[in-house]
């Protein structure tokens, strides 16, 4: 067998001045999933996050005082730090502070738990990421986002390694991928949550991966988020897409574990799923998946 590389594809990326981010911007995707009104209910408040991506900047202003644990998995002689930018991106998609400059993440106040998987370039091999996911796991979080994949079939491990998440209640979220075809591993996985991702015509993007095992679609075109060196930039991909979805579910377990609810894997799949809008044709299929997470169906007065 081919051993997997696994990687991410992003299409765009605009880098923006820090000076021009003197006030926290709302993403236009935060905005259509409704994100603001959520916020009044919980800001991800004991939620713990794992991003299995190519590190971070863990001084980032945006990010810093959510970053709770940091582990490299790729030997990179830069460490954790995330030379690449993507990793970044994707943290501030979820977790960005809501501090007053910059961007504001999904679920600003959410703890996040960095593992970097994917080396400098971008790729990573199979036993790194198995060795993020069991760190993740060990650490008791309640998401891990994988906002990576590839077309091969990793080996059995892999997948009996995120069975063993599930069932240990942590929801397992990954990207659909951006090749315009069948969604990649391991979000075709059935304890995983495939994300395509959504144009800002609120369209499938045109590089979106599609079909049965797509669930959910989100915002992943022009997303603006934090980016390495302190910068900020906006990227497309079913990767932006995956964040947004992690933002949300973080703040639903933030919500229910202060109604003491222990949550599940299984239950939190199905809030997601129950909280969408129909797009497409009726009902869920290949393109749209179940549809839209709109956060106002979730979170009710």
């Amino acid at each position: 067998m081919k051993e997997p590389i696994f990687t991410f594809d992003t299409h765009e990326v605009i880098e923006i001045q820090n000076a021009s981010l003197g006030y926290d911007i709302i993403d236009w995707g935060l905005s259509s999933i409704m994100a603001p009104y959520a916020w009044q209910f919980s800001k991800g408040e004991n939620a713990k996050v794992a991003i299995l991506d190519t590190g971070v900047d863990f001084a980032h202003p945006d990010l810093k005082d959510n970053l709770v644990e940091l582990k490299d998995f790729t030997n990179s002689s830069y460490g954790v730090k995330d030379v690449q930018g993507h990793g970044t991106h994707i943290a501030g998609s979820i977790a960005g502070v809501d501090n007053q400059k910059g961007i504001v993440g999904v679920a600003p106040k959410s703890k996040l738990y960095i593992a970097k998987v994917l080396d400098d370039r971008g790729a990573g091999k199979y036993q790194s990421l198995l060795n993020g996911l069991q760190w993740a796991i060990e650490r008791n979080v309640d998401i891990i986002n994988m906002s990576l994949g590839t077309t091969n079939e990793p080996p059995q491990e892999l997948h009996e390694a995120i069975k063993e998440a599930y069932q240990k209640g942590i929801t397992v979220i990954a990207a659909a991928g951006n090749d315009n075809r069948e969604v990649n591993y391991p979000a075709a996985y059935d304890e995983t949550i495939a994300v395509s991702a959504l144009d800002m015509t609120y369209e499938r993007a045109s590089f979106s991966n599609y079909g049965i095992k797509n669930q959910i679609i989100a915002p992943g075109v022009s997303i603006l988020s934090t980016y390495k060196n302190g910068s900020y930039a906006k990227l497309s991909g079913t990767s932006m897409a995956t964040s947004i979805v992690s933002g949300a579910a973080a703040l639903y377990i933030s919500h229910i574990k202060t109604k003491n609810v222990i949550p599940t894997a299984e239950m939190i799949h199905q809030a997601l799923l129950n909280a969408t809008v129909d797009l497409g044709v009726s009902g869920k299929d290949e393109f749209f998946g179940q549809g839209l997470i709109n956060l106002a169906k979730m979170f009710k007065k």
